[in-house]
This record gives structure tokens, C-alpha cells and sequence, in this order.
């Protein structure tokens, strides 16, 4: 976007701050401005803004209701009356990787705290000098596999990531996942459909689950072997025969338990780590798949 167009949003979300006499803008205590904008790119792709704000027990059952029905940004009221219905403005609400990004060397230009006056927030603001040459700023840990998903990756993941398949443990891809269609046979048994019962039927986890499944399907995979966000599918097999046996394919989102990763596939088939579900746009996805020196890691 043009930088005159950033400036109108920025101002924007200072003026609500400045009114903000309601929750949820009353949490909130300092905002800095990072990035290509705040470096002072002609066109940034959009306007980065770190936020502190403090955890009231409101906010606190809003974040965890979010989490738990995995419906979208727990974030979302936080962001909305900062930002109104404007998508130029790309919000850091958390503490631990806004506090990552400055040891990494990313600078955080201070723009508002709680108790300073408009006037000087918009003098921060109107002092950041265009630069032609600045563009978006180097990224590190990047391989071809996470470009345009690296706001999903943090930085921690990505290191480990490439590590591993420098050694050779794993192999990286990526893909664009099916949604199950509608006429799905996933979940014409009762366990299956109990097992589902987890997430609500516009969860985008849910959605993520219903088209890793789809994808393995098409792979032929025996779904006795799958597990899907921490739990083993109840398969007839399983659930009846009382079958045992270790997961070869492991189905997750959020990174989490991660570091398993190279102790997962290096003894079995692969691990499809959906990043960023969400309920509309398009499903990206990592492969991780043993390497070729797979074989080494439990030598």
C-alpha cells in the first residue's frame, strides 16, 4: 500500500487509543511500530505494530474460550477495536516474541504508551522519515518451504527445522491441502464422529483435521497408523481387535511438541504440520519426511 495510505491507518488506531476508555483498549499499555513502515518504506506491504497490553480475567476467558473451540485469533476484540475494519495493520500482541524480535536485532520504534498525549503520538508518528532504499527486512532461517508463511513459523522452529533437514534426518515439502468434500466418509462411524466432537463444526481445526485426513486418504494411508492432534484415531481396528502399534503419520497445527519431530518420522512414515488453520483461505501445510540419513539418528 502507498505510505500516505499506512500513515491514515496508524493515525486511526492512535485517535482510538486516545478514546479508549472501554475494554478492551483500556488493557492496553504501549505500542511500537517495527518493520518496513517504521523504517520508512514508500510501500510497505502493510504496518506492523507490537502491543502491550495487560490480561484482565475478561481477557484472560476470551484467550482461552478462543484456544479451546480453536476459533481464530484469540486476539480478535484486542485487534478489532484497534484497527476498526482496516487489514493494513498487523498486530504483535504477544510479549515473549515481540521481546524475541528485539534480540534478534528488530528495531521497535516507541510510538504510544498509556498516559501520553495524542500530540506526541502523532508526533512519533509524522517524525519516521521516508526511505526510499528501505524495503522488507532480511529473514533469517528461510528455506523456499516457509516463504509467505514465516509470520506462522516462529524463528526457534525454523532453525530447527532446517538443522534437521541439513543433517539429512528430514525432508521438507510443502502443500496446498484438500477440504474433505462434502459427501466425506470420515465420518460415517460413531467413534470417528465422537472423536470429532472435540472442535465445533466451524472450527477451523476442525477443518484442518477433516483435510489432513483427505489428504492421507488419497495417500492410501492406514488411518490405525494415524495421529491426529495428539490422539490415535478409533479406528474398528483399533477400537475392536484392541490393535497396538506405533503412529507412522502425525497430523498437528501450532507447533506443538515440535522438537519430536526428528524422533517421530525418522522411524516412520511422516509428520503434516498445518500452518496457521484457518476457516476460509486456503490450508497451507509442511511435509516432514525421513531424509536420507534417517537411519543415523537413533545410532
Amino acid at each position: 500500500m502507498k505510505r500516505a495510505r499506512a500513515v491514515e491507518l496508524v493515525e486511526a488506531m492512535l485517535h482510538r487509543l486516545n478514546d479508549g476508555q472501554d475494554w478492551p483498549l483500556n488493557l492496553v499499555r504501549q505500542v511500537w511500530l517495527f518493520g518496513s513502515f517504521a523504517r520508512g518504506a514508500e510501500q510497505p506491504h502493510d504496518v506492523d505494530v507490537a502491543v502491550r497490553f495487560e490480561r484482565d480475567e475478561r481477557m484472560t476467558q476470551v484467550v482461552v474460550q478462543a484456544l479451546l473451540s480453536g476459533r481464530g485469533n484469540p486476539y480478535a476484540p484486542l485487534r478489532r477495536a484497534l484497527a476498526g475494519t482496516s487489514r493494513g495493520l498487523q498486530f504483535q500482541f504477544d510479549d515473549s516474541t515481540r521481546q524475541q524480535l528485539e534480540a534478534e536485532g528488530t528495531t521497535m520504534l516507541p510510538l504510544w504508551r498509556q498516559g501520553a498525549s495524542l500530540t506526541d503520538a502523532l508526533s512519533a508518528l509524522h517524525a519516521i522519515a521516508e526511505e526510499p532504499t528501505a524495503g522488507r527486512a532480511e529473514r533469517h532461517d528461510m528455506i523456499a518451504a516457509f516463504d509467505g508463511l514465516d509470520r506462522h513459523i516462529p524463528r526457534p522452529v525454523r532453525a530447527e527445522l532446517i538443522d534437521w533437514q541439513q543433517q539429512e534426518l528430514i525432508t521438507i515439502s510443502r502443500i496446498t491441502l484438500p477440504d474433505a468434500p462434502r459427501d466425506t466418509d470420515l465420518l460415517t462411524t460413531p467413534d470417528m464422529r465422537w472423536a470429532f466432537r472435540r472442535w465445533n463444526q466451524d472450527s477451523p481445526l476442525r477443518r484442518a483435521a477433516l483435510a489432513g485426513l483427505t489428504h492421507l486418504q488419497r495417500l492410501e494411508v492406514e488411518f490405525d497408523d494415524v495421529e491426529l492432534s495428539g490422539q490415535r484415531l478409533p479406528t474398528p481396528r483399533r477400537r475392536c481387535a484392541g490393535h497396538r502399534s506405533e503412529p507412522r503419520w502425525w497430523i498437528n497445527w501450532k507447533w506443538q511438541h515440535y522438537r519430536s519431530i526428528p524422533y517421530c518420522v525418522t522411524s516412520a512414515d511422516g509428520w503434516l504440520e498445518v500452518v496457521q488453520p484457518t476457516r476460509m483461505r486456503p490450508l497451507n501445510a509442511l511435509v516432514i519426511q525421513p531424509g536420507p540419513k534417517a537411519d543415523t539418528f537413533r545410532t
